[in-house]
């Protein structure tokens, strides 16, 4: 299968090209395994995207004609900055300066760690309140586990360190 090759103009980004006879055209193709894609048509008035012209907006082409008039104003802007630099800078070797003390920094909490003590002081209540539930249980001469015998035992553990973040969040 052999294929004329046909002086066309050089083709769009989309690849239509414009044949002899004023069709458009999508020109045909070979696959990486040899096989050929058909030349295919492209219908009167279809514009791809690739194709499309871009849009210049007003408030584009304003902004672009007072960047290139800035450029010409930034010139004497720049040479005035440095002049009122260079005068600045030596009125401040003249003087003495004096250095204001900073204050002292307070000691500031933040939203997280304000966060990671309420989710404690309820996770301890929490555990206060399934010991509770088991005292009760006991009581009634139920059996308990190991571990719930274990927890019976920390209760006072549990109950110092909710009383010391509670103590904490008082004194912030």
């Amino acid at each position: 299968m052999s294929f004329k090759k046909i002086d066309r103009p050089a083709p769009k980004p989309s690849g239509i090209v414009t044949t002899d006879n004023n069709e458009r055209v999508i020109p045909a193709t070979l696959r990486a395994d040899g096989t050929v894609r058909k030349e295919r048509r492209v219908r009167p008035g279809f514009v791809p995207q690739e194709d499309a012209q871009k849009k210049n907006e007003k408030r584009s082409l304003k902004k672009k004609e007072r960047d290139k008039e800035g450029e010409k104003e930034g010139d004497l802007n720049n040479e005035l900055l440095g002049q009122i630099q260079n005068k600045m800078f030596e009125l401040s070797i003249n003087k003495s300066i004096e250095f204001i003390a900073e204050p002292e920094e307070k000691t500031t909490i933040t939203i997280e760690q304000l966060e990671n003590t309420t989710k404690k002081i309820k996770a301890l209540e929490k555990k206060i309140r399934q010991i509770e539930r088991l005292k009760e249980k006991k009581a009634r001469d139920e059996s308990l586990h190991e571990e719930e015998e274990e927890k019976l035992n920390k209760l006072e553990q549990i109950q110092e360190e909710l009383r010391k973040l509670k103590q904490g969040d008082d004194d912030e």
